[in-house]
Parts: structure tokens; sequence; C-alpha cells
């Protein structure tokens, strides 16, 4: 079975069309996570009418942000494997077959495929450009908008960081480092980019004392940094800078009562 994570945030205009591309799905072995932030439109009433036993849905009382809610529907995959799907977005149809019997002839651990953008009709990720395994140092070298499926057994007690808001690639860089990772050149979901609400928490100007926060945090996290350090020297450059000029500020200009 393969545990499909979908968290939401009023989007009830546009997440029927995300759920019914998951129903159409040829692969008919899936459970759909529903994890609705705390949505303020007709996401719960919409939510509240889907019949088919295969969804589930978890609601937070307030919005907490895309990464936890994320976070609470990989607390309750059940599948063998899993991948967490955007609520504005659609699979083909055969998306999940397609990655299932990747998966099945190569004995990867982890699938990704690319998108295609649903305004300019081309692929969003770039990087590989046929079928293929990719290496570690492969798979960080990959830019734009990708997709896929993860062996379950490679998440463990791995979460996304919800105090860092926007970076999903710390988590996504630890699993990447122990999975068996194969590329297959498709487009298998549509990825829309005419919508202005692209996160789960409305878009806002990240202040300053935000960003010293953000980089402290990820100062903070040494597994993640050895990681990019290895992989991504130029990355990991580019971030350190960052993160010290955080620390710095923090101790001067944001000293008095900055957490």
């Amino acid at each position: 079975m393969i545990s499909i994570v979908l968290p939401t945030f009023d989007r009830a205009a546009v997440l029927p069309r995300a759920v019914d591309s998951v129903l159409l799905q040829s692969f008919p072995d899936w459970e759909l996570i529903v994890v609705d932030d705390g949505s303020t439109d007709e996401t719960a009433r919409y939510l509240a009418g889907l019949r088919d036993p295969r969804i589930s849905v978890y609601r937070h009382p307030r919005n907490r942000g895309v990464a936890a809610a994320k976070n609470t529907g990989l607390d309750h995959i059940r599948g063998d494997w899993f991948t967490i799907f955007d609520s504005d977005d659609e699979m083909m149809p055969e998306a999940l077959s397609v990655m299932v019997d990747c998966a099945t002839r190569t004995h990867a651990t982890l699938i990704t495929c690319n998108c295609v953008d649903f305004m300019t009709g081309r692929m969003t990720g770039s990087g590989p450009t046929r079928d293929g395994w990719l290496s570690f140092e492969d798979g960080a070298k990959c830019r734009g908008e990708h997709w896929g499926m993860v062996k379950t057994g490679l998440l463990g007690d791995l979460r996304f960081d919800e105090r860092l808001p926007g970076w999903e690639g710390v988590l996504w860089l630890k699993v990447n480092r122990v999975a068996r990772r194969y590329y297959t050149h498709q487009a298998l979901r549509v990825y829309h980019t005419e919508g202005a609400d692209r996160v789960s928490v409305t878009a806002r100007q990240v202040s300053t004392a935000e960003k010293v926060r953000v980089f402290c945090v990820v100062g903070e996290d040494l597994a993640y940094l050895r990681l990019l350090r290895s992989v991504a020297p130029q990355d990991y450059r580019h971030t350190m800078m960052r993160v010290w000029i955080a620390r710095l500020l923090r101790r001067t200009v944001f000293r008095s009562g900055f957490a």
C-alpha cells in the first residue's frame, strides 16, 4: 500500500481536483491522509462529504504551517511506501502504477519522477534527462520541482523541523543519504503554478529577525550540515555564512529578548 499525505489550508476551491486525481489512480492500493491545517473556508464541509474508506482526515484546530501538517500525516502512514502531495496539484492517472512498477523492477527504495507545469507544459525538474540510478551526489544536484515515493522504512523517526518553514530539503537530504534512488524521466504530477498560494501558511514578507531565527536553528542541525558539506560544499559554505551572520546578529542586535 502507498500512503499519500495531503496537507491543505483554505483550498476548498482546488482541493477536489487533487483528491479526484487520487481517486482516479489505476493503482488501487493506497490510503489518502488529508491533514486540514486549520482551514477557515469550506474545506471541512468538502472533506466531511468524502465516503471512500481509503481516505482519512485529520484536522488541526488552528493553522500551524505546512511542516506541522505534513508531520501529522507522516505520523499516521500505514503503507509500505509514502508520498507527499500538494493539495492544489494533480496526479497523472497512471502515476502510482508507474512508480510501483519501477520500484518492483529496480528494487529501489526511493523513486523520483518529474512534474509538468500546468501553465507551460514543460517539465519542472532539472538534472537527469533519462531513466537511471541517482547517487547521493547526483540527487543533490537536482533542481526544480520533482516528485516521487519513498520506502516508509527509510523515514523512521525523521520528521520535518517545524521551526524551519520552507526547509524541507533538510529532511530529504537525510533520507536520500540512505536510499537506493532511481529516477524515471516521466512527468507524473501536474504542478499548478497559476495560484498565488503555494504554502500552508499565507505568504508574508519575512522579517530580518525571522531570518536570524531560522538560520540559528539550521546551525543547530549538525547531521544536516555534515551531509550538506559532503555532498554540496558550495551550498554548505553559502548556508554557513548565513548561520554565522545570524549568530552574530543574535548576540548583538537581537540579544535582548530574542529566542
